[in-house]
């Protein structure tokens, strides 16, 4: 049996039983162990496709029309030291016609940028330029933040994010420096591609040791969403895309962190979500409008809650909610807006 194909097959048995679990696990006979539970779920991440050819051996090349770039992190600065899963870079579509905007993209917990492939390939048959960013993310916020000593921190959730985010020494519940922080791993990549790749328009978006916010859009799914979520507080993007978040909510407080009613340095009705309309995974506290009414309360994303079975223009709102895969486990319905698909929706909600 080769390491190739024993590889996949217990990768599959992974999947096969993260997704059992899912389906039939027993209900539990309080409220507390079914939070419990829930965290625990999170514990172990939700992403368990394989990438692992992708992952281990990164090459660049053409992905049907579109050119492809797998870059290590470690490639792009000697200062990074840890979540060396490559970075996913598409080139704007040639012959269409390019936007010059930046669009990043951050994965859920513990899930890689190859994993959301068909979003990143969407974005860029649109003339975008376009980076799936690898940072670190084994840990789901809402397990951090609800478990320990933390879950009797009201600021657990805004300062692990920002730590994560810009590399600030404020959460005792992670460690990312600068260097490794999602700001840090962007500017290093986006100086790489200024200098290896010289004429493809990279250079717009960094000026020296700064990345020029106003042409880059962020998103990003689960995890990755409450990231962009808070991006769009402290910098100024051009537009987030939420997808199957924000989902930050404390049990012990029974309610959301307060970060999210915070200022917005983004532009008003730049925050765009998409959700599953039975998402029990970013609906946290248990109610089904969790989500969702923080995106009109704490966001000002505007709009009638509506399903994209409408079609565009989706009567124009900033929340939209799918019945696509319904059926499904929890897992499913939480990556469903991730899936093929969803294509004209993306156009939407990240890429118009």
């Amino acid at each position: 049996m080769s390491s190739s194909f024993l590889i996949r097959f217990l990768t599959g048995l992974l999947v096969l039983s993260i997704f059992v679990s899912f389906f039939y696990s027993c209900k539990k006979d309080s409220k507390e162990n079914e939070n419990e539970d829930i965290v625990t779920l999170l514990g172990i991440g939700l992403y368990a496709r394989s990438c692992v050819g992708q992952n281990t051996f990164p090459s660049s090349g053409n992905v049907g029309a579109l050119t492809r770039l797998q870059i290590s992190p470690t490639q792009t600065s000697s200062a990074i030291n840890s979540y060396n899963t490559p970075h996913q870079v598409y080139l704007p579509q040639s012959g269409v016609s390019r936007k010059n905007i930046l669009s990043v993209f951050y994965p859920g917990t513990g899930s890689s940028p190859c994993e959301i492939g068909a979003i990143l390939q969407q974005g860029a048959t649109r003339g975008y330029h376009i980076i799936g960013l690898s940072y670190p993310n084994n840990e789901a916020v809402n397990s951090v933040c609800n478990q320990g000593d933390a879950k009797s921190d009201a600021g657990c959730f805004e300062n692990l994010r920002r730590e994560v985010i810009t590399g600030a020494d404020v959460s005792p519940y992670v460690s990312v420096d600068a260097s490794n922080s999602i700001e840090g791993r962007l500017l290093s990549l986006l100086q790489y591609l200024v200098q290896t790749r010289p004429g493809e328009g990279w250079e717009q978006f960094v000026t020296g040791n700064n990345i020029n916010w106003s042409l880059v859009y962020v998103g990003g799914h689960s995890q990755g969403s409450g990231h962009a979520a808070f991006h769009g507080k402290i910098r100024a993007v051009a537009r987030v895309s939420i997808y199957s978040g924000v989902s930050d909510y404390s049990l012990q407080f029974a309610t959301i962190p307060t970060w999210m009613g915070g200022a917005q340095t983004a532009p008003a009705g730049s925050y765009y979500g998409l959700i599953h309309e039975n998402d029990t995974v970013a609906n946290f506290s248990g109610n089904l409008n969790q989500v969702t009414d923080a995106w009109l309360n704490q966001f000002s994303m505007t709009g009638a809650l509506t399903n994209t079975s409408i079609g565009s223009p989706f009567a124009n709102s900033k929340r939209l909610v799918t019945s696509g895969c319904n059926g499904m486990g929890a897992a499913a319905l939480h990556s469903c807006p991730m899936i093929n698909g969803f294509q004209s929706i993306w156009n939407y909600v990240s890429y118009p």
